[in-house]
């Protein structure tokens, strides 16, 4: 790639009138509320209360808790019931070919729009080669039907995964992406890396794809028991990778406000493993099981973690994917030396097991038995008040439960005893009958440490890494590209500022002045950052210029040379005076032209005058992408790789209007005319919108080759404001 060549900020000139506007005053980013707050004044942590259906209770007051820190009843001081619940701005979506299309102005979620947030950590050195389907059928599901406008989410591998695809985003298209390239991967740890030839597994290409390579192990400050099996040494490796992992998503949530959910999709957390045997006493057969643990002080590890979510406010729950097929690592009734027995007929009650003791010699791999496997994942969900999905093949409706507790209650007391560094027992008592509590097991009595003062490159640094957008400053953009001869893109990289954010002061001069400084860099599918921009720009207005940036904005233009592949574009903006920040992020995907497929550019939106006539000058829509419904909507995209004959396509097109997933206007199929050079269609298209209320729009194209069988077809779309 050659570096981003960035061209100085200007005015967006349009050649229509300037509409006079008031300056408005700038919006303040609210300040994000943590959830866990520890001090030695005050401790605050957050709880799920239950009736006996199951169902979140929203009425508790203060009086109905009684908190205990250490065994001592503590001096409760309030009680706060925390909704998530919020009706939704944008419903369904329009489909094309069975695949959702979203306005971008989703994809660029702030603080102020946040309801829930949640981190999918998909344990996939556990995970069985046939139960991976199960994953992707789960994660498809809360994509298409359980994720809600104001929704954060991200899909983590533990041994694979990409970068770029293991982000924070509100973008379902990203999402499902991620989604996709969920696969069994082959890992020196893994538990299923050695298939035996006669394991029933699927075999189906989709389902048994190999995956990446191996990760580097943590360093964690723990040994095995040095009782354990070979196996039971690589099971404790495997559980820390997975911990450390867990840990890493953690603390990435610390920076998002409010109650966060992360969920442990695995094949099993084990920490320990049982062994039978027996011994004789007085000739008399006895039935020993010794549990030897795999990790060494497993307690201070969990306590860790435990300490570390409750600060960063994430409620762990864990899943095993495995269903019902996990029981098979107990022994049966019939087995030898196991048998059924029962107190009933004169038996005596030691001697009733029921032929349920756990025997390891009856599985083929000994670190996902029932017991051992599911014990990491009810001390996870235990310690940070979350729940664990086990022993169930309803995993859409287990999903929904986990969903439901983004109802909370937040409450703070003045804990009696000293901060010693010592990890402190929490329990909450709810008075209600059938009442069950899901908290937090306890915390490590240090106080949080208080944010430092940040400098203007921290701020810029850490609002350009947020998966949140910063809206002190409206700050919007889009990426455009189009082909080369050599296969590589020109993209684009168009940002504007909403100058009627930024502090404007009127000199002596009569001009107006205000100072910014912007940055912005792109990165590939691995997350590597190919190159960026950084400007301090310092606009001196006239009257008349100051005007027209308040209608039209402040442009940015940067330009790059990208070969095929997926890139994300990160920029904010940083007022000198203030302070105030704005941000934005946004997804690209280039095609690969060398492989003969159909491929279209990106969307190009202009306005149009239709009083002109045939002179009349399309100017392209700035980044904030507004339209006058007295002009008429001009769009353009390039079409790749159509197939010819006789000097003729067979592509097709229509565009849709929609508003908020509600089609307003659909076009039937119409033949693309334009001639074909050097492989490439240009598809221009114009219409009105008078008719049309105000509101946000988004334009589809959707882009068909009928020449072959199984027709190819390209979906581009992008939102623009409509205005009176």
């Amino acid at each position: 790639m050659k570096p981003i060549i960035a061209a100085l900020l200007t005015l967006i000139w349009l050649a229509h009138p300037v509409l006079t506007q008031t300056p408005q005053t700038p919006r303040q980013e609210p300040v994000p509320e943590d959830v866990v707050r520890i001090a030695t004044s005050l401790v605050q942590t957050d709880l799920v209360v239950t009736d006996k259906n199951d169902q979140v209770i929203p009425d508790l007051k203060l009086e109905d808790f009684r908190v205990y820190e250490n065994g001592k009843r503590q001096d409760l001081k309030f009680i706060e019931y925390v909704s998530a619940d919020a009706a939704p701005r944008i419903e369904g979506g329009i489909k094309i070919n069975g695949q959702t299309v979203e306005p971008d102005v989703e994809r660029n979620l702030s603080a102020r729009d946040l309801h829930r947030v949640f981190a999918f950590v998909v344990d996939d050195l556990t995970i069985p080669f046939e139960d991976v389907i199960s994953v992707r059928n789960l994660l498809t599901n809360f994509v298409n039907n359980q994720m809600r406008e104001g929704d954060l989410v991200g899909i983590v591998r533990v041994a694979g995964g990409r970068g770029l695809l293991q982000q924070f985003t509100s973008d379902r298209s990203l999402l499902r992406r991620a989604i996709a390239e969920i696969r069994p991967t082959l890992n020196a740890y893994s538990a299923f890396n050695n298939i035996t030839a006669n394991q029933a597994i699927n075999t189906q290409p989709q389902r048994a794809a190999t995956g990446d390579g191996g990760i580097a192990m943590p360093e964690i400050a723990s040994v095995p028991d040095v009782d354990v099996s070979d196996q039971g040494v690589i099971s404790g490796q495997r559980t820390l990778i997975t911990l450390h992992t867990a840990a890493e998503v953690v603390n990435s949530m610390k920076i998002l406000p409010g109650r966060k959910n992360l969920v442990l999709i695995s094949g099993g957390l084990p920490l320990y493993e049982v062994s039978q045997n027996e011994v004789k006493v007085d000739g008399a057969p006895i039935h020993l099981a010794e549990a030897n643990v795999y990790i060494y002080n497993i307690s201070y590890v969990l306590r860790q973690l435990t300490d570390r979510a409750s600060r960063a406010g994430v409620v762990i729950n864990t899943m095993d994917i495995r269903g019902l097929k996990a029981s098979r690592g107990v022994s049966l009734y019939t087995d030898p030396g196991n048998e059924g027995r029962s107190a009933l007929f004169g038996g005596g009650p030691v001697d009733a097991n029921f032929g349920r003791s756990p025997n390891m010699a009856q599985f083929d791999n000994k670190a996902l038995d029932t017991l051992s496997g599911h014990s990491g994942l009810q001390a996870l969900s235990n310690a940070t008040g979350g729940i664990s999905v086990l022993n169930t093949n309803e995993f859409s409706d287990a999903l929904n439960r986990i969903l439901n507790r983004s109802n909370y209650y937040l409450i703070g007391y003045r804990p009696s005893e000293s901060f010693d560094g010592k990890f402190h027992k929490l329990e909450i008592k709810v008075d209600r009958p059938g009442a069950k509590v899901y908290m937090r097991a306890g915390y490590t009595a240090t106080a949080d440490v208080p944010d430092q003062p940040q400098t203007k490159e921290e701020a810029l640094l850490r609002a350009v890494r947020s998966p949140l957008a910063k809206r002190d400053i409206d700050l919007t953009g889009a990426l455009q590209y189009r082909f080369r001869p050599d296969n590589s893109a020109e993209v684009d990289i168009n940002l504007l500022v909403d100058a009627n954010n930024l502090a404007f002061k009127q000199r002596d001069d009569n001009k107006y002045h205000a100072s910014f400084d912007v940055v912005g860099f792109l990165a590939d599918e691995t997350g590597k950052s190919l190159g960026g921009f950084s400007q301090t720009v310092t606009a001196n207005l006239s009257p008349e210029d100051y005007k027209r940036a308040l209608t039209y904005g402040i442009g940015y233009t940067g330009h790059a040379t990208l070969t095929h592949g997926e890139y994300q574009l990160r920029a904010a903006v940083r007022e000198v005076e203030t302070g105030r920040l704005g941000s934005m992020s946004q997804f690209l995907e280039i095609p690969d032209l060398a492989k003969k497929r159909l491929a279209v550019s990106s969307l190009f939106l202009y306005s149009v005058d239709p009083t002109a006539g045939g002179k009349a000058k399309p100017e392209a829509l700035s980044g904030l992408r507004e339209l006058l419904r007295k002009q008429d909507l001009r769009y353009a995209v390039v079409i790749y790789n159509p197939k010819v004959n006789g000097g003729k396509t067979q592509l097709q097109s229509h565009i849709v209007i929609s508003r908020g997933g509600k089609v307003l206007f659909q076009e039937p199929d119409q033949p693309v005319t334009s001639a074909v050079v050097n492989g490439q269609v240009p598809k221009v298209g114009q219409l009105g919108l008078g008719k049309t209320s105000a509101g946000r729009l988004m334009l589809t194209l959707v882009v068909t080759d009928q020449s072959e069988k199984q027709a190819r077809t390209v979906v581009r779309s992008m939102d623009f404001l409509l205005l009176d």
